[in-house]
């Protein structure tokens, strides 16, 4: 037998090992470019702090591409505006919802005093989200 030659079971070993290690890099991967995490703590509005609530819905392709277009925001706000989701999933997101009267896929914004400042509704472009919170909270162009 040749001394250089390898079983097939250890051939097939070997390849799982390469398979798994690959499949759990893409997942390490996936994990550490998704976004921070959102808080779902309601209650802050009305707290002394400027308020975006996502009304999210991840079955719906519309509310998952308004979360991506504001997950790509978010970070220029940091500070200034607290970012919150009501998820229609559970109860609460979905008592949220109904007290504004509001489907998924829709942004409320609130003042520091929780007075709703305006919605907006579906999914839009990041630089359009940009100048919807602008010119809500009266910011800055250049953000």
């Amino acid at each position: 037998m040749d001394p250089n030659a390898t079983s097939p079971r250890a051939r097939y070993l070997a390849i799982r090992v390469v398979f798994i290690a690959f499949l759990a890099g893409i997942v390490t991967l996936a994990i550490w470019s998704l976004p921070g995490g959102y808080s779902a703590d309601l209650s802050q509005v009305g707290q002394g702090g400027n308020v975006v609530v996502q009304v999210h819905d991840h079955n719906l392709v519309s509310s998952t591409a308004l979360m991506d277009s504001l997950n790509r925001v978010r970070g220029d706000y940091r500070g200034v505006i607290e970012f919150v989701v009501a998820d229609m999933q559970v109860a609460v997101g979905q008592a949220f919802a109904q007290a504004h009267q509001v489907e998924a896929a829709t942004l409320l914004l609130f003042a520091p005093d929780g007075t709703r400042l305006g919605v907006v509704q579906g999914a839009h472009d990041p630089a359009t989200l940009r100048g919807i919170l602008n010119q809500v909270y009266r910011l800055p162009a250049a953000r």
